[in-house]
């Protein structure tokens, strides 16, 4: 039997190559491409992406970095007239002030308010003088016509309702106009005086009406 033999035979190098194992292939490293989100996501959304232009108030899609036209307050406005509540000073004071109009007198005032009622103390519901809802609208009506005056209901009067001032004691002082004149006057709206003598007539009306200026609930 013969002996078995071996036989060697020289490969050429380029073919070696091809005998050798497929090794892996290497990935080569790239960025996250990201997503929609914050400046740290990936090649998404760029910084400055954004809706609209500078002024439009819609802003862009993100954050407050990531559009044009993203600013504070932008297309609302500012606030307008008769939405500034009256300073202090203007209580009183016998002019009139725009934030009074549509109702805003009453919103604001300096003193202690709101106990003065229809029929709020015993003089003036013997006295029969107007109702709180009538000088309201009649303070209201003339706020909005840019007029400091109204008439006394069932008077000649016209009460300078911008020249009321509430007082300590539920007194209070006021300017009005009878026959062209102006005229000051105190009353306690408690004890129904006016300038010190009890207020009946003409007179209960105009104190009456000082006292729901300054101390009605305005409704």
């Amino acid at each position: 039997m013969t002996s078995p033999r071996f036989r060697f035979r020289l490969v050429p190098a380029g073919l070696a190559l091809f005998c050798l194992p497929l090794l892996p292939q290497v990935v080569e490293a790239r960025p996250n491409p990201g997503g929609v989100g914050g400046p740290a996501s990936g090649l998404g959304v760029r910084p400055g992406a954004g809706v609209g232009r500078p002024g439009v108030g819609y802003g862009g899609v993100g954050g407050p970095y990531s559009g044009a036209g993203v600013r504070p307050g932008a297309g609302w406005g500012a606030p307008g007239p008769g939405l500034t509540r009256a300073p202090v000073a203007a209580y009183g004071a016998a002019a009139y002030h725009p934030a009074w109009n549509g109702g805003g007198y009453w919103a604001a005032r300096p003193w202690s308010y709101g106990w003065y009622g229809a029929t709020p103390v015993v003089w003036a519901a013997a006295a029969g003088v107007a109702g709180t809802a009538a000088i309201t609208a009649a303070v209201n009506a003339s706020a909005a016509a840019s007029s400091v005056v109204i008439v006394v209901p069932g008077t000649a009067y016209q009460l300078n309702y911008a020249a009321v001032v509430g007082l300590p004691n539920s007194r209070v002082r006021f300017t009005y106009i009878n026959a062209g004149l102006a005229v000051s006057a105190t009353g306690d709206c408690q004890m129904g005086l006016l300038d010190g003598l009890a207020a009946i007539g003409v007179r209960a009306q105009l104190l009456n009406a000082a006292c729901t200026v300054a101390y009605g609930p305005g409704v």
